[in-house]
Protein backbone atom coordinates (compact mmCIF):
# COMPACT_ATOMS: atom_id res chain seq x y z
CA UNK A 1 0.00 0.00 0.00
CA UNK A 2 1.44 2.90 -1.24
CA UNK A 3 1.50 6.08 1.40
CA UNK A 4 -0.68 9.67 1.16
CA UNK A 5 -0.24 13.13 1.97
CA UNK A 6 3.29 15.21 3.08
CA UNK A 7 6.01 12.83 3.25
CA UNK A 8 7.23 15.41 6.26
CA UNK A 9 4.19 15.09 8.54
CA UNK A 10 4.84 14.78 11.91
CA UNK A 11 8.75 16.11 11.74
CA UNK A 12 9.82 19.64 12.59
CA UNK A 13 10.15 22.26 10.10
CA UNK A 14 13.42 23.64 9.48
CA UNK A 15 14.01 26.87 11.07
CA UNK A 16 13.82 29.50 9.01
CA UNK A 17 17.04 30.40 7.61
CA UNK A 18 18.59 33.95 8.27
CA UNK A 19 19.78 36.13 5.71
CA UNK A 20 23.78 35.98 5.96
CA UNK A 21 24.61 39.79 6.62
CA UNK A 22 25.46 41.85 3.90
CA UNK A 23 29.32 42.27 4.68
CA UNK A 24 30.39 44.70 1.26
CA UNK A 25 27.24 47.04 2.67
CA UNK A 26 28.39 47.34 6.00
CA UNK A 27 31.83 48.06 4.82
CA UNK A 28 30.64 50.72 2.83
CA UNK A 29 29.06 52.63 5.58
CA UNK A 30 32.19 52.08 7.80
CA UNK A 31 34.09 53.55 5.07
CA UNK A 32 31.54 56.37 4.22
CA UNK A 33 31.28 57.33 8.38
CA UNK A 34 35.29 57.26 8.59
CA UNK A 35 35.35 59.86 5.29
CA UNK A 36 32.77 61.94 7.23
CA UNK A 37 34.88 61.67 10.39
CA UNK A 38 38.33 62.96 8.69
CA UNK A 39 36.24 65.49 7.38
CA UNK A 40 34.67 66.67 10.10
CA UNK A 41 38.20 66.53 11.92
CA UNK A 42 39.89 68.99 8.53
CA UNK A 43 37.59 71.42 8.50
CA UNK A 44 37.78 71.79 12.52
CA UNK A 45 41.34 71.68 12.62
CA UNK A 46 41.33 74.13 9.67
CA UNK A 47 39.05 76.64 11.38
CA UNK A 48 41.19 76.74 14.63
CA UNK A 49 44.02 77.14 12.00
CA UNK A 50 42.18 80.19 10.95
CA UNK A 51 40.75 81.78 14.46
CA UNK A 52 44.97 81.39 15.57
CA UNK A 53 46.49 82.94 12.69
CA UNK A 54 43.86 85.48 13.17
CA UNK A 55 44.48 86.31 17.11
CA UNK A 56 48.23 86.04 16.00
CA UNK A 57 47.47 88.89 13.86
CA UNK A 58 45.44 91.30 16.26
CA UNK A 59 46.30 94.18 18.14
CA UNK A 60 47.83 93.42 21.53
CA UNK A 61 44.98 95.14 24.69
CA UNK A 62 47.66 97.14 26.57
CA UNK A 63 46.83 97.19 30.52
CA UNK A 64 47.96 99.75 32.72
CA UNK A 65 48.82 99.00 36.51
CA UNK A 66 49.92 102.25 38.51
CA UNK A 67 52.22 101.80 41.33
CA UNK A 68 51.22 101.95 45.41
CA UNK A 69 53.94 104.71 45.22
CA UNK A 70 54.87 107.99 43.33
CA UNK A 71 57.57 110.05 44.65
CA UNK A 72 57.88 113.93 44.71
CA UNK A 73 60.28 116.37 45.02
CA UNK A 74 59.74 120.00 44.96
CA UNK A 75 61.98 123.15 44.67
CA UNK A 76 62.25 125.40 42.03
CA UNK A 77 60.64 122.99 40.13
CA UNK A 78 58.41 120.00 40.86
CA UNK A 79 59.47 116.71 40.31
CA UNK A 80 56.97 113.80 39.84
CA UNK A 81 58.70 110.06 39.80
CA UNK A 82 55.90 107.42 38.55
CA UNK A 83 57.11 103.85 38.11
CA UNK A 84 53.76 102.32 36.08
CA UNK A 85 53.62 98.49 35.06
CA UNK A 86 52.63 98.14 31.28
CA UNK A 87 51.66 94.23 29.73
CA UNK A 88 49.16 92.47 27.55
CA UNK A 89 47.48 89.74 28.21
CA UNK A 90 47.02 88.92 24.60
CA UNK A 91 48.70 86.22 22.70
CA UNK A 92 50.07 88.07 19.72
CA UNK A 93 52.58 88.47 17.36
CA UNK A 94 51.91 92.50 16.62
CA UNK A 95 53.30 94.70 19.32
CA UNK A 96 51.89 98.31 20.95
CA UNK A 97 53.80 101.04 20.34
CA UNK A 98 53.60 103.82 23.36
CA UNK A 99 54.88 106.76 21.63
CA UNK A 100 54.48 109.29 24.46
CA UNK A 101 52.98 109.35 27.93
CA UNK A 102 51.48 112.41 29.63
CA UNK A 103 50.51 113.33 33.33
CA UNK A 104 47.28 115.37 33.39
CA UNK A 105 47.00 116.55 37.23
CA UNK A 106 44.57 119.57 38.17
CA UNK A 107 43.39 120.98 41.35
CA UNK A 108 40.39 120.32 42.96
CA UNK A 109 40.54 121.71 46.27
CA UNK A 110 42.64 124.51 47.72
CA UNK A 111 44.18 127.39 45.43
CA UNK A 112 46.68 126.06 43.42
CA UNK A 113 46.86 126.38 39.24
CA UNK A 114 46.70 123.57 36.83
CA UNK A 115 50.41 122.57 36.36
CA UNK A 116 52.12 121.85 33.33
CA UNK A 117 53.79 118.29 33.94
CA UNK A 118 56.05 116.90 30.76
CA UNK A 119 58.10 113.31 30.74
CA UNK A 120 61.14 114.59 31.27
CA UNK A 121 63.55 111.62 31.09
CA UNK A 122 63.44 107.87 32.29
CA UNK A 123 65.58 107.08 35.40
CA UNK A 124 66.15 104.25 37.82
CA UNK A 125 66.26 103.79 41.98
CA UNK A 126 69.39 102.06 43.34
CA UNK A 127 69.55 101.34 47.34
CA UNK A 128 72.28 101.89 49.58
CA UNK A 129 71.45 99.07 52.49
CA UNK A 130 74.22 100.40 54.53
CA UNK A 131 73.02 103.92 54.01
CA UNK A 132 68.92 103.14 54.34
CA UNK A 133 69.45 105.52 50.98
CA UNK A 134 67.49 105.85 47.60
CA UNK A 135 69.25 107.27 44.96
CA UNK A 136 68.09 108.47 41.71
CA UNK A 137 69.56 107.79 38.40
CA UNK A 138 69.34 108.99 35.32
CA UNK A 139 68.81 106.51 32.07
CA UNK A 140 67.44 107.46 29.14
CA UNK A 141 65.76 110.54 26.92
CA UNK A 142 61.61 110.34 26.50
CA UNK A 143 61.07 107.44 24.04
CA UNK A 144 58.87 105.07 22.55
CA UNK A 145 58.17 101.94 24.97
CA UNK A 146 57.63 98.31 22.97
CA UNK A 147 54.86 96.03 24.81
CA UNK A 148 54.31 92.53 23.94
CA UNK A 149 53.05 89.51 25.77
CA UNK A 150 56.82 88.12 26.14
CA UNK A 151 57.88 92.22 26.79
CA UNK A 152 55.79 93.91 29.39
CA UNK A 153 57.49 97.25 30.49
CA UNK A 154 58.09 98.87 33.53
CA UNK A 155 59.48 102.45 33.01
CA UNK A 156 60.89 104.89 35.88
CA UNK A 157 59.20 108.06 34.18
CA UNK A 158 60.36 111.54 35.40
CA UNK A 159 57.62 114.30 35.53
CA UNK A 160 58.52 117.86 35.53
CA UNK A 161 56.74 120.97 36.48
CA UNK A 162 58.75 124.07 35.59
CA UNK A 163 58.19 127.19 38.32
CA UNK A 164 55.44 125.21 40.03
CA UNK A 165 54.92 123.59 43.46
CA UNK A 166 51.84 121.89 45.43
CA UNK A 167 49.68 123.88 47.30
CA UNK A 168 47.73 122.25 50.14
CA UNK A 169 44.81 120.51 48.38
CA UNK A 170 42.98 117.28 46.46
CA UNK A 171 44.77 116.89 43.12
CA UNK A 172 42.91 114.74 40.40
CA UNK A 173 44.31 113.60 36.31
CA UNK A 174 45.10 110.82 34.60
CA UNK A 175 48.23 109.23 33.31
CA UNK A 176 47.75 109.36 29.26
CA UNK A 177 49.41 107.06 26.97
CA UNK A 178 49.70 107.36 23.23
CA UNK A 179 49.29 104.37 21.08
CA UNK A 180 51.29 104.16 17.20
CA UNK A 181 48.21 101.55 16.88
CA UNK A 182 45.88 105.00 16.00
CA UNK A 183 44.23 103.29 18.79
CA UNK A 184 42.09 106.18 21.20
CA UNK A 185 44.66 107.18 23.92
CA UNK A 186 44.79 105.04 27.37
CA UNK A 187 43.75 106.91 30.32
CA UNK A 188 44.25 105.64 34.18
CA UNK A 189 42.98 107.61 36.43
CA UNK A 190 44.82 108.99 39.52
CA UNK A 191 44.43 110.71 42.96
CA UNK A 192 46.62 112.98 45.39
CA UNK A 193 46.10 114.59 48.49
CA UNK A 194 48.79 116.71 49.64
CA UNK A 195 48.27 118.29 53.33
CA UNK A 196 49.81 121.07 54.64
CA UNK A 197 52.21 119.11 56.49
CA UNK A 198 53.30 117.12 53.09
CA UNK A 199 53.97 120.85 51.65
CA UNK A 200 55.98 122.32 54.59
CA UNK A 201 58.10 119.05 54.82
CA UNK A 202 58.84 119.10 50.84
CA UNK A 203 59.57 122.71 50.99
CA UNK A 204 61.81 122.57 53.47
CA UNK A 205 63.63 119.33 51.72
CA UNK A 206 64.14 121.34 48.24
CA UNK A 207 64.41 120.29 45.03
CA UNK A 208 66.74 117.32 45.52
CA UNK A 209 65.02 115.04 47.85
CA UNK A 210 62.06 113.36 47.45
CA UNK A 211 58.85 111.93 49.40
CA UNK A 212 56.99 108.76 49.01
CA UNK A 213 53.22 109.42 48.86
CA UNK A 214 50.94 106.16 48.95
CA UNK A 215 47.63 104.84 48.26
CA UNK A 216 47.64 101.83 50.32
CA UNK A 217 48.37 103.40 53.59
CA UNK A 218 45.93 101.20 55.81
CA UNK A 219 42.69 103.59 57.14
CA UNK A 220 44.44 107.18 55.98
CA UNK A 221 41.88 106.83 52.59
CA UNK A 222 39.11 106.43 54.88
CA UNK A 223 39.56 108.66 57.61
CA UNK A 224 39.99 111.76 54.98
CA UNK A 225 37.04 110.85 52.74
CA UNK A 226 39.46 109.95 49.62
CA UNK A 227 38.88 107.13 47.87
CA UNK A 228 41.44 103.95 48.21
CA UNK A 229 43.24 104.98 44.94
CA UNK A 230 44.78 108.21 46.25
CA UNK A 231 47.80 108.63 47.09
CA UNK A 232 49.05 110.41 50.57
CA UNK A 233 52.24 111.20 52.04
CA UNK A 234 53.64 107.99 53.55
CA UNK A 235 53.93 107.80 57.00
CA UNK A 236 57.10 106.16 56.93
Amino acid sequence: MGFTGNPSAGEPEDAAEEPAPDAPGSKRRYEQAQAWIGTLVGVVALGLSVYNLLALQREPTVDVALPHITRIAQGKDTWLYFQPTLSTRVKTERVEVITQIELELRPVTGGAKQPAFFWDETGSFSYDAAAHDLTYQRVADPSPLLVSQSAPQQPLLLFNAVGWGFAEGRYEGSLVLHRASGLAPLRKHLCLMVSKDAVSIMRKAAQYQFHDFRDDVPGTQAQLGLPNSCYVLSPV
